[in-house]
Parts: structure tokens; sequence; C-alpha cells
């Protein structure tokens, strides 16, 4: 597999060189996701970038077909039946990309060779997954060594544009699970609080940090997503759990701080791939 210019600088622990893919669809916009990496999807954090537009698929990277299927047995996080007819390709350093919700009858001869170079064309995005509303093709980078789901954006070359984010909702959670709105509230006992927004439907943050008088004291990172005893994880000041991030189907975790008596300032930052940030200030009393 040939080695293309990395075109975002994020570091991560993995234990594979960083390598990019192409696009498995042409002339990919803002407009083209339906679903973006990490959102909310049943309760989950999802693993897929998912499409909104019919769309011929081609493979992202050259590979070894691992396997052509319709119908999953092993219904798990990663690999869910709700793929529908998926084509799956193992590459170097322990990488698979997923092709689900294609149209079955459109599969290529080139879907079936044992080697697929890059740009073959697989089939066409169909409905045979489990999905709604304008979905397409569901895309997948997975780490297996390291049960590991990739953010596709990492790897990918660049889209100029990002949809831009929302930073509004937002609701003070204390240690007793009361919860209230920092625009109608100001006063806080000390303790330790998460924080939430209200959840953008499609687009979704790279990053979330909160922080307390200039001091970030969590920031929840989207570039991977870990599977451990078949739940799913993001890493902030310490892993995060699908239930923890989405504790209901409007409200997404930016982060938990601890707060000290005295007067402080709440900055509360989201940022896109790009790094474009929508960051909020509040003033509050802690007693």
């Amino acid at each position: 597999m040939k080695i293309k210019k990395i075109t975002a600088a994020v570091i991560f622990s993995l234990s594979f060189m960083m390598f990019s893919f192409d696009w498995p669809e042409k002339d990919v916009t803002t407009e083209s996701y339906g679903l973006y990496f990490s959102q909310n999807r049943g309760n989950l954090l999802s693993i897929s970038q998912i499409f909104s537009q019919p769309s011929d698929i081609c493979a992202s990277e050259s590979g070894h077909l691992l396997a052509v299927i319709t119908e999953m047995e092993n219904d798990n996080d990663f690999f869910p039946s709700t793929l529908g007819t998926a084509v799956i390709l193992n590459h170097e350093d322990d990488l698979l990309t997923v092709y689900g919700n294609l149209d079955t009858e459109s599969l290529t001869e080139e879907s079936r060779k044992t080697e697929i170079n890059e740009g073959d064309i697989l089939a066409q995005s169909g409905s045979t997954g489990w999905q709604s509303g304008k979905s397409n093709l569901e895309f997948q980078i997975i780490d297996k060594k390291n049960s590991t789901a990739i953010n596709p954006k990492i790897l990918m070359p660049r889209i100029e544009t990002e949809l831009p984010l929302s930073l509004g909702g937002i609701i003070v959670q204390n240690k007793n699970g009361e919860q209230y709105e920092i625009s109608n509230h100001k006063t806080y006992s000390a303790g330790m609080h998460k924080i939430y927004c209200r959840r953008n439907e499609t687009a979704f943050p790279f990053k979330t940090s909160v922080s307390v008088n200039g001091v970030v004291l969590d920031q929840i990172s989207y570039d991977t997503i870990i599977q451990e005893n078949s739940k799913l994880y993001v890493s902030g000041k310490k892993k995060y759990s699908s239930a923890e991030i989405f504790p209901s189907e409007n409200l997404q975790l930016l982060g938990e701080v601890m707060l000290t008596k005295g007067k402080a300032t709440l900055t509360l930052t989201a940022e896109d791939f790009l790094g474009n940030r929508r960051q909020v200030n509040y003033n509050i009393t802690v007693y």
C-alpha cells in the first residue's frame, strides 16, 4: 500500500503507521453526510460515516477481500446485522474498511476478487441496511488489532468546509443528578459536575473541551472509538461510554469538571475537524 500525504496533523496512541485513504464516493462535500462518525445512533456512538446520496462505491484503498456479506450472524457493535449487504477489505497494519448498505444486485465482479485495487467499483449504495432518513453508504475504518474504529476523516483527503457547529442549550448536572440550565442559573455547589449541550442533529464536533478560569479540565476527542467488553467508548480525562456521551436523545456531554468555591469563568468549546471553534463563556459562583 502506498504512503500518501496525511492531510490532518492528528496524533493518537495507535500502534500502526498512519496511511491515508481515498473517499469511497466521488465529489464528497459537507452535503454528502447523512450521519457523522460518533454521532448518536440509537443511543450508541456511531462507528460509521454514513453518506446521504446514492452513488457508485469504490475501494478507498487497495486491499485483500475479507468478506462479502448479506447478513451478519455475529451481531455486535462493530459488525451489526444492520449493515445489510457489505464488502469488507483487509489492509496493512490490521486495518479494515467496511462498505455497508450496498445494493445487492449491483455487486460487481471486482467486489469478488481476492485482491482489490484502490478505485475499483464494488457496488452501488442501496437500502439493505437498517437506516432511516437520507442514508446510503455506511463506511467504517476498523483497527482490528486494537478493537478501535477510526474517524474516516483522519485518513481521507481534506474537505475544505465543515457544517457549522452550534453550542447552545447548556445544562449543568451536579453529582446528585440535578440539572440546571446555565442561562437561568449562575450559582452551583462545589463538587463534580457534568456539562452538556444540545446535540447537533447532523454536524458533530471533532473535540469538545471544558475550562475553568482558563484551565482546560476535560477534553473529549472523537478521533477514535474503542470497543471494550461489547461497549463503545471515547477518550477524555477518562473513557466515556455511549450512555455517558448521550444521556438522552437531545443532549451531548462536553466534559466533566470539579468546581471549587469562589467566582469562576466556565468556558465551553466545540471544535470541528478543520480547527474552527464555537466557544461560549459563563460567569458563575460556586459555594
